[in-house]
Order: C-alpha cells, then structure tokens, then sequence
C-alpha cells in the first residue's frame, strides 16, 4: 500500500504544478518556466522554518509567502519586456537559484540537501499524508475552475489571442498576466511544501528539470479551461513512468532506459495533442 499512496501522493502534489501551468501557459499564453524556482522557494522555506523550531502551520505560511514573493518578482519582470524575454530570465531564475542552494551550504545543505523535514501530526503516516493533500488540492481544482471558467479566465484567454481586443474592453494586460504568474508561483510552491514533507528530506534534485518538464507537458495537452481535462492528462503524465517500471530491463540501464523511454512517450502524447485538438475559441 505504500507504493499506492506515494503515486497518489505525487499525484497531488503534481496536479497543483499542472495548476500553475494552466494558467500561465495553457490560458494565458505566458512563457513562464520559473516554476523550479517557485517550488524551490516553498519547500525550502518550509524546511528551513521548521528546522528552526517554528510550528509547522507557521512554516507553512512561510513557505507559501516565500513562494507568492519570488511570483511577484517574477511579476515585475512580465510587465516591463517581451514575453520571449521573460522566458530566459525565468529560465534563468530556476538555474540561478539551483546554484545558490547547491553552494550555500551553511543555510540549505548544499548537494547533502536537508535531513528529517517534519510532517504534521496528522499526516505521519501515508495515509494521512495522502487525506491531507486531497484537503489541499481539492480546493486548489476548485479554485482554478473558477478562475478559468470567470472573468479572470476569460480575459486570460483573451490575453493570449487578442491582447489588443483585451485592452480595449479596459482590461489591463499587464495586471492579468502578473496575477496569473503570481497564483502559479503560489500553487507550485505549496506543491514543494507538500513534496518536501512527503520525502522529509530536500535538495536540488527534488523538482528542477523534472517538474519544469512534467509542468509543460501537462500544460501543453490539457490547452482548454477544462478542469477535469487538467487533471487527466495530471494523471496519465505521472502514471506513464511507472508503467515502465514493469519492462523487463537489466537493473544497470533501467534508470536510464526509463527516462530515455518516458521523454519519448511524452514527445507523442505533445504530438497527438497539438494535432488533434479542434481549433476551438473560448474567449
């Protein structure tokens, strides 16, 4: 049971990610790939706040602010160049921040990463753990069901096939753009929390390419303001490597091969989804 849990678990902590991803890419059109960074920013203020001795709703609190901060300096940034541009430097944040928590040892643990990251009381056991997240997520799908089925929604959709019709109903592209980015920042940092808590352990290599590339893929299939569609393809992008795990290889290249085989899988499921997509208007 504890492998169930744990891919149910993952599931969930993905699924806030995919969120992130919808608003920003899916609905709105918006090139941000900041979302390492983001999630870098919950989980480790999540740790780093516990370890300190502050209860663990606090560092909750902390971690999430942490994450909604970096997505407001990220805000800053998509309102003053191109969209283009701000998917270098969000590019760029997530490389430039792998750094820094790699070679600050004194604070982050550098490559030894952070030991014993607690969970609530509640959620010790998987099972728990696994309750505690759907409360999380549930409300996050929710959420977003209303944001992209609003008016939020539909000026972000608007923002992403006529920005000038947007502008001239009164709509500020700017601030609906820096909302979007900020609700994804906020999102994908909750899902490092929840991450970090699962593992109780945390370094680098917990989210990074892995998450931007998970993000994007899911972003990319589930292109409709259908919340239902966004949790599918969740499922079926966070299912699809552990079918692999059932291939028959030599144990030296099974990582390997999986990946090889997970990042081929994911280029046909792009490929299908963009072909097969009506071209369809929502706005």
């Amino acid at each position: 049971m504890g492998y169930l849990f744990t891919t149910i678990a993952r599931v969930w902590e993905t699924s806030l990610a995919a969120i992130g991803g919808h608003l920003t890419l899916s609905l709105g059109g918006i090139l941000f790939l900041g979302f390492p960074a983001a999630f870098w920013c919950g989980a480790y203020g999540y740790a780093l706040a516990a370890k300190a001795g502050m209860s663990l709703g606090i560092s909750f609190a902390i971690g999430g602010a942490l994450a909604a901060s970096a997505g407001g300096i990220f805000a800053f940034f998509y309102s003053r160049i191109s969209n283009d541009s701000f998917a270098v430097i969000t590019l760029a944040s997530f490389l430039a921040l792998e750094a820094l928590i790699r070679s600050w040892d004194s604070v982050t643990g550098g490559v030894l990463g952070i030991a014993g990251v607690p969970r609530f009381s509640f959620a010790q056991a998987l099972r728990g753990l696994v309750l505690f997240e759907a409360y999380v997520v549930i409300p996050a799908f929710i959420l977003e069901s209303f944001l992209a089925n609003g008016p939020f929604g539909r000026s972000l959709r608007a923002l992403k096939e006529n920005k000038t019709a947007l502008i001239a109903m009164g709509t500020s592209a700017n601030v609906i753009g820096q909302a979007a980015v900020v609700f994804a920042s906020l999102f994908v940092g909750v899902s490092g929390i929840l991450a970090a808590s699962r593992v109780q352990f945390l370094d680098p290599s917990l989210g990074g390419i892995f998450l931007l590339t998970q993000t994007l893929t899911v972003a990319i299939i589930a292109n409709t303001p259908k919340t239902l569609r966004l949790l599918g393809v969740t499922v079926a992008v966070v299912l699809l490597p552990e079918f692999l795990r059932f291939l028959d290889l030599p144990l030296s290249i099974l990582g390997h091969a999986r990946n090889v085989l997970y990042g081929f899988l994911l280029i046909i499921l792009i490929y299908y989804a963009a072909h097969k997509t009506p071209l369809k208007r929502y706005v």
